[in-house]
């Protein structure tokens, strides 16, 4: 059946595009797993799968898009089952900042479902105003990564905090006077 009709034009203008043919993605069931003092983090079938994907881009040449994204996505699944809305999920993460530079830009998702169990895959097709230029995709990482390292930051304080209080954080209302607080 092929992929849904694109949404590519806004007003006439030409737009840029992002055409991809893409492994099928990891269950969202199995994305994430549980780390010891750090929540959820991707597991090691999830980093793979991001892996493949920036790979797959980069052989591509492609840039991530800029402005807003419309997406038409046809899943072609290994079996009869699975749902449809967990496999945008896992492929929109894997996505961030190959294809668009950041998941809030998508505006319009076309989705379809095939099965073809000799080939799983996903083929892609997104447009958007314009390719973010090399700079511009580099400085976007580089700041994300500094608000990821900013939150590590933070999160660690604050666990230093609470093991300095015998695991139970007080509220300054309930802590006790210092002589500072007395001066």
């Amino acid at each position: 059946m092929g992929m849904p009709a694109p949404i590519i034009t806004t007003g006439g203008q030409p737009l840029a595009e992002v055409r991809l043919v893409l492994p099928y993605p990891p269950s969202a069931n199995t994305y994430w797993r549980p780390a010891r003092g750090r929540g959820l983090v991707p597991s090691d079938e999830a980093t793979a799968y991001k892996a493949s994907v920036t790979r797959a881009a980069m052989l591509a040449r492609i840039l991530p898009l800029v402005g807003p994204v419309r997406m038409a996505v046809t899943v072609f699944r290994p079996r009869k089952s699975g749902d449809l809305d967990n496999t945008l999920k896992v492929l929109n993460d894997a996505l961030n900042e190959v294809a668009w530079l950041d998941d809030e830009q998508l505006v319009v998702i076309m989705a379809m479902r095939e099965d073809d169990a000799a080939a799983p895959r996903v083929e892609l097709h997104a447009t958007a105003e314009r390719h973010a230029t090399r700079e511009e995709a580099d400085a976007h990482r580089r700041a994300r990564a500094e608000r990821a390292q900013k939150a590590r930051a933070t999160r660690n304080r604050n666990r230093a905090a609470k093991a300095r209080a015998g695991g139970v954080r007080l509220s300054p209302s309930l802590r006790l006077p210092t002589r500072r607080d007395d001066e």
